[in-house]
C-alpha cells in the first residue's frame, strides 16, 4: 500500500515539475517576444523605403529620433500618422532608434537624403538630457554606444545644429524641430526642469537656423502643471518601470494609457515614454505643420 502511495506521489511530483517547466518556457517565450517587439527596427525606415515601389503622387515625410519616434516602447505616433486620412497624401518614414542621441542622427543624413523627402521632422534630445543627470545614466549609455565624449548640453546643441546644416545642404526638405517631452511629471524636479532647458535650446536653434518648431514640451508641461498629480515621484533611472510597461503592453495587452493611469501619470508611461494621450497631442501638432504652407 505504501509502495502504491509512493508511486502516486512520485507521479504527481513529475507532473508538477513538467508543469513548472512548461510555465517557465511559456514565460520565457513571451518575454522574448516582448523584447523582440521592443527593439526591432521600424519596418517603414528609410532603407526599406528605398527598396520599395513608391507612388510618385505622394509626398515624403521623414521622422528622425529615438525611442519616442521608434514607437516600440512608446506610443507609435508615426504609425498613427500613416493611418490618418488628413495626411494620407504623405508617406511616413520612421528613422527612430531606441536610446539614440542627436549625435547618432548625423549618421542618418545620407540615407534620409536618398529618400528625397519633402518634410523632415526631428524629435531628439531626451537621451542627451538623461545622460547628464547622473553617472549611472551616462555609464549605461556609454556602455551601449561607446560615446566619443561625455554628453553635455553644449554637445547636444552642437550636434543638433550640425544635423540641421547637413540636412539643409543635402535635401530640399522643409525641416521641423520638436521640443522633447518632460522627463517625469514632477514639475519641480531636476529632470523635469532640465527637459525644459533642452527644449529652450531646440527652440533657439530652430529660430537661428530658420526652420520650423513644434512646441511639444510646452504643451505637455502646461497640461501637467494644470492637471497633473502633485504627489507624483520624479523621473529617475528605473529600468524596472520601463520594462514593466513593456511587459504590461505586449504580454498583458494593456494600453499605454492604462499603464499611465495605474501609475498616476498623464502623458508618460514610465516617466519617459509617451502614451496615447501625449502622442495624440504630438500628432495634432505635426498635422498642423504638414498641412501648413
Amino acid at each position: 500500500m505504501e509502495w502504491i502511495q509512493y508511486r502516486g506521489q512520485d507521479s504527481m511530483m513529475k507532473k508538477m515539475v513538467m508543469l513548472c517547466i512548461t510555465i517557465l518556457f511559456v514565460v520565457c517565450a513571451m518575454t522574448g517576444y516582448g523584447f523582440y517587439r521592443a527593439v526591432k527596427t521600424p519596418a517603414n525606415n528609410a532603407e526599406a523605403f528605398l527598396k520599395a515601389k513608391i507612388d510618385p503622387s505622394k509626398k515624403i515625410a521623414v521622422l528622425m529620433g529615438d525611442s519616442l519616434t521608434h514607437g516600440a516602447v512608446s506610443y507609435n505616433y508615426v504609425e498613427e500618422l500613416s493611418k490618418d486620412h488628413d495626411v494620407s497624401h504623405f508617406i511616413f518614414i520612421n528613422e527612430g532608434i531606441n536610446s539614440q542621441f542627436a549625435y547618432h542622427q548625423l549618421n542618418k543624413v545620407d540615407q534620409v537624403a536618398g529618400a528625397k523627402p519633402h518634410e523632415i521632422l526631428i524629435l531628439i534630445g531626451t537621451n542627451d538630457c538623461r545622460a547628464t543627470l547622473s553617472a549611472a545614466e551616462y555609464e549605461r549609455f556609454n556602455a551601449l554606444w561607446k560615446l566619443p565624449v561625455q554628453p553635455t548640453q553644449e554637445w547636444y546643441a552642437h550636434n543638433l545644429k550640425t544635423l540641421v546644416d547637413k540636412l539643409k545642404e543635402k535635401t530640399r526638405a522643409r525641416i521641423t524641430l520638436i521640443s522633447i517631452p518632460p522627463l517625469g511629471e514632477k514639475v519641480d524636479s531636476i529632470p523635469f526642469q532640465k527637459s525644459i532647458e533642452y527644449s529652450h535650446d531646440i527652440k533657439r536653434i530652430a529660430e537661428e537656423k530658420n526652420v520650423g518648431y513644434i512646441a511639444l514640451n510646452e504643451a505637455l508641461t502646461e497640461a501637467i502643471i494644470k492637471n497633473g498629480r502633485k504627489d507624483i515621484k520624479g523621473y529617475e533611472l528605473d529600468l524596472r518601470s520601463m520594462y514593466g510597461a513593456i511587459f504590461s503592453h505586449y504580454l498583458l495587452l494593456q494600453s499605454w494609457d492604462d499603464i499611465s493611469d495605474q501609475r498616476g501619470l498623464l502623458f508618460l508611461t514610465d516617466h519617459l515614454h509617451l502614451n496615447r494621450r501625449g502622442g495624440n497631442i504630438l500628432i495634432t501638432k505635426i498635422k498642423e505643420r504638414l498641412l501648413s504652407k
